[in-house]
C-alpha cells in the first residue's frame, strides 16, 4: 500500500444525491491470483468500516507497514465497477482478503 486517501468523492451521474465518501488505497502488485491486471499501481476503493463495510483498518495497516517483508502483503477480492466513464476497482468486507494474521508469517 503506496498511499490511503480518505474522504474521496467518486460521481454518481445516475442520480442527484451526494456521492458517497470513501477511502483510496494505491497498492503496489506483486502478483494477480485470479484474472488480469497489465500496470503495477492499482488504486482500490474501499468503505470506512462499520456500516458501509469497509477496510479501513486493512488499508492503513498495509500502508503503516509498507516496507516489512513480513507485514505488509496482502490479498484483496475485488469487484470492478465502470464510474465515469473509467473502470473502478472495490472491496468490502464481504469480499476475500488475507493478510499477515492469515498465515503469512
Amino acid at each position: 500500500m503506496k498511499l490511503v486517501t480518505f474522504g474521496v468523492e467518486l460521481p454518481d451521474s445516475q442520480t442527484d444525491r451526494e456521492p458517497p465518501r470513501l477511502t483510496r488505497g494505491d497498492f503496489e502488485v506483486d502478483k494477480v491470483v485470479k484474472g488480469t491486471f497489465k500496470g503495477k499501481t492499482l488504486s482500490v476503493y474501499t468503505g470506512a468500516g462499520m456500516g458501509d463495510c469497509g477496510r479501513l483498518g486493512e488499508f492503513l495497516s498495509a500502508a503503516f507497514y509498507y516496507h516489512s517483508d513480513k507485514f505488509a502483503v496482502y490479498e484483496f477480492g475485488l469487484s470492478k465497477a465502470e464510474f465515469a466513464g473509467q473502470t473502478r476497482y472495490f472491496t468490502s468486507i464481504c469480499d476475500y482478503a488475507k493478510g499477515p494474521k492469515d498465515g503469512q508469517e
